[in-house]
């Protein structure tokens, strides 16, 4: 066990260090992410089927990403857990929005919920594909 926590402690610093060699908009986004989807889905989880789909969705993509990071270090690659847990989580949301009341607090934050998801999504292809190619 302690050399799992030594490596996690690892992965954190590592990670930390790769974010601040990142553009500054870049960690606000993530704090925007945590605030709309990590925040939100907690609140709504409680409530709403669909915000217990993104919670799980987002805390598997967390755990995911630090495998990752802790496997191959943090890269180009790192948004490719979100590519894989939050697509399906996307086409799921998307596909009950015709069910949501949009003028509720619930349906105001679920729009902004999928529409974060969905750029992160294009963020995260584009940076797979550019580390890839390169």
């Amino acid at each position: 066990m302690d050399g799992f926590m030594a490596a996690l402690q690892a992965a954190q610093v590592s990670q930390s260090a790769y974010v601040a060699t990142l553009p500054q908009w870049v960690p606000l986004w993530m704090n925007w992410m945590g605030i709309v989807l990590a925040l939100g889905s907690i609140v709504f989880s409680f409530f709403k089927v669909e915000a217990r789909w993104l919670l799980l969705a987002f805390a598997v993509s967390i755990v995911a990403t630090f495998a990752l990071g802790m496997t191959i270090g943090w890269n180009g690659l790192w948004g490719t857990t979100h590519l894989v847990f939050w697509t399906p989580a996307a086409v799921y949301m998307y596909r009950r929005l015709e069910g949501i009341n949009t003028n509720s607090v619930y349906g105001v934050w679920y729009l902004l919920a999928l529409a974060t998801v969905i750029i992160s999504l294009v963020f995260d292809a584009k940076d797979a594909v550019q580390y890839l190619v390169a």
